[in-house]
């Protein structure tokens, strides 16, 4: 039971790599006591895997080789059979090598000058001929299906069988192709995954510069309306030296205007009407005159609460003549919405005051202690302590 949990365990950690190359498939090595241990997360190029298994063979040695048609790192870590891995007999070899990435590596059994015979396995173990073991050949069993936990048990009742004739055999378990091609789902997911939201720009010459990702409006607690902002401008009407009144068009509906006070070197929103109804946020801000306001999400709401408004990742600031500059062509820093007081720091500040209690609460006891005012003397009569004492 503890070998296969750790074998499901190795597969899960290096299931994910593997799949990567789109022609790279899982091998298992073992049989012969030199098969050395390999880093589990290294990639085999078919050159690279011919030299392992050269040092592993030698004319007297009979390589058997259990090929799948279709076989990944994902049908190892991921097929089951009672709560346990399909590949209970591989699991409990005491001495193997697994290499999860190895680059078409039944293309080196094809290059060497050895005798190759190749065999077809039924369901039921029956070979389409017999199989001899004997120094320098190489048997391919090849299975059909995807029946992994049956493959299994024909792979450990054939090489046992085999290992009784001829001691001297090192097997090979890997695939032909790969069943699973993790580049193509990545490329689909990325093909299928929406554009991100491109910020849309709205700007009144050197007087107000906005961006934004996203603008919705709607009944409060339902779903919101996307509303497309096109243009903005200025109402000379209700500007004034230290007002300003932005009003922005959308490409359908109902106007947005915006109020902004600016008094005491900070400026604020000081009303937002939209539909001829006005809008408030909940905090007032104010934002020194020299920089820009951003949030990720600024929320208005009506009076009666019915209503609500969102910018989605926003970005703005008015601009006033009287800052001494002549242009405005870009925000200024920003000011984020994100509250003096987030929750990491209020939990710093009680973990500090648990500390500060603590060991206020110890140095008292400390200070308690009291040192003895008696002592014991060796020549003298024994000290008696009474209860008054």
């Amino acid at each position: 039971m503890k070998s296969s949990c750790v074998f499901a365990v190795l597969l899960l950690l290096v299931a994910l790599p593997s799949a990567i190359h789109g022609t790279d498939v899982p091998v298992f090595i073992w049989g012969k006591p030199s098969v050395t241990y390999v880093p589990a997360l290294s990639r085999y190029a078919t050159s690279e895997f011919g030299a392992l298994i050269e040092s592993q063979t030698d004319e007297h040695t009979f390589t058997l080789i259990f090929a799948e048609d279709r076989l990944s790192t994902e049908d190892l870590s991921q097929c089951k059979l009672n709560t346990q891995t399909c590949f209970r007999n591989l699991a409990k070899l005491s001495r193997k090598s697994y290499l999860p990435n190895v680059n078409e590596p039944l293309q080196i059994f094809q290059q060497g000058t050895n005798e190759i015979q190749s065999v077809q396995i039924s369901a039921d173990g029956t070979l389409s001929e017999r199989i001899v073991p004997k120094g320098g050949a190489i048997a391919v069993v090849n299975f059909d299906g995807d029946d992994f936990a049956s493959h299994d048990a024909l792979i450990d009742s054939l090489y046992n069988k085999l290992r009784a004739e001829f001691g001297n055999i090192l097997a090979v378990y890997t695939g032909k192709t790969p069943s699973f091609r993790y580049s193509k789902l990545i490329r689909r997911t990325r093909q299928a995954a929406q554009a991100p939201d491109v910020p849309k720009i709205l700007t009144v010459e050197n007087i107000f510069l906005m961006a934004y990702e996203k603008f919705a409006v709607g009944a409060f607690g339902k779903n919101l309306s996307e509303v497309t902002l096109e243009k903005a401008e200025k109402n000379d009407t209700g500007s004034s030296e230290t007002t300003l009144q932005i009003d922005i068009k959308g490409a359908s509906g109902p106007m947005l205007s915006l109020n902004f006070l600016l008094a005491q070197g900070s400026w604020e929103i000081v009303r937002l009407t939209y539909d001829s109804e006005q809008y408030y946020l909940r905090h007032r801000v104010h934002i020194n005159q020299h920089f820009s306001y951003h949030c990720n999400s600024l929320q208005y709401y009506t009076h009666d609460m019915k209503k609500q408004i969102i910018f989605g990742e926003v970005q703005l600031q008015p601009y006033w003549p009287t800052e001494g500059r002549s242009e405005f062509k870009r925000f200024g820093d920003s000011w984020d919405c994100v509250g003096f007081t987030s929750p990491g720091i209020l939990t710093g500040l009680f973990l500090v005051a648990i500390f500060i209690f603590i060991g206020a609460y110890g140095i008292v006891w400390m200070m308690d202690i009291r040192t003895m005012d008696r002592f014991d003397d060796p020549k003298g009569k024994t000290i008696i302590v009474t209860a008054a004492d």
